[in-house]
């Protein structure tokens, strides 16, 4: 399991509905599976989006309707609705008297579509226009982190309203990336505590949870993980995120079948990452048709040229696999530091050097993933496997160690080249 997916586009837009207009309380507590959610969330949007198309300068209808899109892809996976969230959002920005807040909201949008240059514009927007307006805030720190902005980042964290879920979301999100997982852990309990005492609605209790689980594998194991993805799942029944979280804890495992049981309910276009999932797990079942499909599946969404900003990563490591395709990774990996040169985008490109004998640079490329926060067992392995074909065994040796204390915490990459190479 990823440590923290509220850095990524998507998780950063529900952190960002975490303290916005709908975390409101719920009147019914009970759960809903994710069906019914959907279908509630439709005949909210059908709603606004009538009240938008009789009185186009309804902000509070537009904000409302905005909200309700990028929920329901939260939900559902549909790409329409960010397509349609960003169109509400620009169109809000005409009318909206708090200009910082409707920055805030465009700023998360483009962040989910991964249009990271848009969303830290949008959020330096909304600071400009009140710099002590928390939504704007949260959303600078958002998309600041997704950019490789960290400095940037740490101010924005560090003027929002202290105890408000808002900060205590970053800063675990900060915690976590600088190695601190007890602290970041303890932090975001108190968080997920605080949402359920309040009552907040089931998809943002659950979205809390699913984030805690991955801070609390690394802490505590698989099985504690295991337990609040169940918990996330009680409480919003179908939830995609806590369903992800079980399937790859089950990949992590060998449990193939399982794996690709889950897997197999929530895979979409919009995530077509979880195909290379399946693929893996198909081939371990003996399936290698299956697996096949599930690849070209991959391709089909992961190469188109707009897509290749979505799904860069899984993308290059997935080329870099093979030397045909080598000289296309290379490229992959290099428009995406260019950009978003955070460390994970360092690290893709450092691997891809690696692979095609290209020591020197890859080398440099790791250093520059080193140079920020503490790297995660899979940049870990990269960099020893890096420095000991550069014949520095004595630094590649503790790296490798500590790397492989949790294989299970691995990228799947690695643990199939592990496998491979051990001939299992």
């Amino acid at each position: 399991m990823r440590r923290l997916l509220l850095l990524a586009g998507g998780g950063a837009a529900a952190a960002a509905l975490a303290f916005g207009a709908l975390a409101m309380r719920r009147a019914d507590a009970r759960p809903a599976d994710a069906g019914a959610e959907v279908a509630t969330l439709s005949r909210s949007i059908a709603f606004f989006e009538q009240r938008l198309a009789a009185d186009p300068e309804n902000f509070l209808a537009a904000g409302h309707l905005a909200d309700r899109y990028l929920l329901r892809y939260q939900l559902a996976a549909g790409e329409g609705d960010v397509r349609r969230a960003e169109q509400v959002a620009h169109a809000a920005l005409r009318v909206a008297p708090n200009r910082a807040g409707a920055f805030a909201r465009l700023s998360s949008i483009h962040l989910t579509q991964h249009e990271f240059a848009d969303a830290l514009s949008a959020a330096e927007q909304g600071v400009a226009a009140d710099s002590a307006d928390a939504a704007a805030l949260a959303a600078l720190y958002d998309a600041a982190m997704a950019s490789g902005r960290y400095g940037r980042a740490m101010w924005a964290a560090g003027r929002l309203p202290v105890g408000s879920p808002a900060r205590e979301i970053r800063t675990a999100g900060w915690l976590a990336a600088q190695g601190e997982v007890q602290a970041a852990h303890a932090m975001l309990e108190r968080t997920c505590q605080g949402f359920r005492d309040e009552s907040l609605r089931p998809q943002m209790v659950a979205w809390c949870l699913t984030e805690l689980a991955g801070l609390r594998n690394d802490a505590r194991g698989p099985a504690a993980a295991r337990a609040l993805l169940n918990e996330a799942l009680r409480v919003q029944p179908g939830y995609r995120g806590a369903v992800e979280g079980l399937a790859a804890l089950a990949h992590a495992e060998g449990d193939w079948k399982e794996s690709a049981r889950l897997y197999g309910s929530i895979a979409s276009d919009a995530h077509p990452d979880i195909h290379l999932r399946l693929a893996e797990a198909h081939r371990a079942l003996g399936d290698p048709a299956a697996a096949a499909r599930h690849e070209q599946a991959f391709l089909r969404v992961a190469s188109r040229p707009e897509s290749e900003p979505l799904h860069a990563h899984p993308l290059a490591l997935f080329y870099a696999a093979a030397p045909a395709t080598r000289d296309a990774a290379l490229a992959v990996a290099m428009r995406d530091v260019r950009r978003r040169p955070v460390v994970e985008s360092w690290d893709v490109l450092s691997w891809v050097r690696f692979q095609r004998g290209e020591l020197g640079q890859a080398l440099a490329a790791s250093d520059s993933a080193a140079a920020w926060g503490a790297p995660s067992p899979t940049m870990q392995y990269h960099r020893a496997r890096i420095l000991r074909a550069l014949g520095r065994e004595g630094e590649a040796a503790p790296l490798l160690r500590e790397a492989l204390r949790r294989p299970d915490l691995l990228e799947p990459e690695v643990r199939r080249e592990l496998s491979a190479s051990r001939g299992g």
